[in-house]
């Protein structure tokens, strides 16, 4: 009987292998990969819209194979380096795995507009895909790049809110690792701009886990009196660091380093040295507080009278 068995099974495979009957199998949202927009970069250029992101392509494979194919598999390219400014017409050119053919496509060819290119340089902000909890916030350390080069129509710059190096929660642990990450452009909603050259594309970084907290914020200040002008500051009260749990839960307070008003003659801004013990770390949101200073000069008694 196991003979048996094993003679059905075997018999059953070379079936499969050399005699599967071939089926037609249509995947939806097939995504185009578009080619050449660093060559529209160099001459000035840069897309402004297409028509379509994704494509139906029916296969004619194996039906032993039909578990095993994703529309990740199927490469739909279009080369935009030819195209000019204005409307241009660019025919995909679609394969898929081996094996397969490609039957048809609900689209041969993709409406490519294209504007004059727009550049800016942007910080890059190192950020968690999908935190599982609100207070998650990423400590990184030795980025190869802290800044970022776009290249994009005017308007597709003016939705960009954030240059983003974006980790999964779930790859990432309380121990430093290192990391390798593409950089995306962020409306304010957090969706992926598309069409934005990114310079570089990628950047490493060290980063661990880390989770933030709000706290209160001493700045001490020191005004001298002087003669002849009044100052007066504002301060911030509050702070948001970030750190582990462990560390984070012994700090209810963050004391500034001193600073010193007495020289300045003209309303200014000045940046808040935080005191941060070991393992404390700047949250995001807190980055770029200042003290704000405003200047006025004292009425001599000749003006008073």
């Amino acid at each position: 009987m196991v003979l048996a068995v094993l003679v059905a099974v075997a018999a059953w495979v070379f079936v499969i292998i050399n005699y599967d009957p071939m089926t037609d199998i249509t995947y939806n949202d097939v995504p185009v990969i578009f080619t050449g927009e660093e060559v529209l970069a160099e001459r000035g250029l840069a897309v402004a819209q297409t028509n379509v992101e994704g494509l139906s392509v029916t296969l004619s494979q194996k039906r032993v194979d039909a578990s095993r194919i994703s529309p990740e598999d199927i490469t739909v390219q279009a080369d935009l380096g030819e195209c000019v400014a204005g409307d241009n017409r660019v025919d995909f050119r679609i394969s898929g795995p081996e094996g397969t053919t490609v039957l048809k496509a609900d689209k041969s060819t993709v409406e490519v507009s294209v504007g004059r290119a727009k550049r800016d340089v942007r910080d890059i902000k190192v950020m968690y895909e999908d935190p599982e909890e609100e207070d998650a916030e990423l400590i990184t350390f030795d980025l190869s790049n802290t800044e970022a080069e776009v290249v994009c129509t005017q308007d597709r710059l003016k939705s960009i809110d954030t240059v983003a190096a974006m980790l999964s929660y779930d790859e990432v642990t309380d121990t430093v690792k290192s990391y390798t990450v593409d950089l995306v452009a962020l409306d304010k909603e957090g969706n992926v701009i598309p069409h934005v050259m990114i310079t570089p594309e990628e950047i490493s970084l060290d980063a661990c886990a880390g989770f933030t907290k709000t706290v209160s914020l001493s700045v001490p200040v020191k005004n001298a009196q002087d003669d002849y002008y009044e100052r007066k500051y504002t301060v911030p009260e509050r702070m948001i660091i970030k750190g582990s749990k462990e560390d984070i839960d012994n700090i209810g307070t963050v004391r500034a380093h001193e600073i010193d008003i007495s020289g300045i003659y003209e309303d200014t801004e000045l940046p808040v040295e935080y005191n941060l013990p070991e393992g404390i770390y700047v949250a995001d949101k807190s980055k770029g507080q200042v003290i704000k200073v405003t200047v006025s000069e004292k009425k001599t008694e000749d003006e008073t009278e």
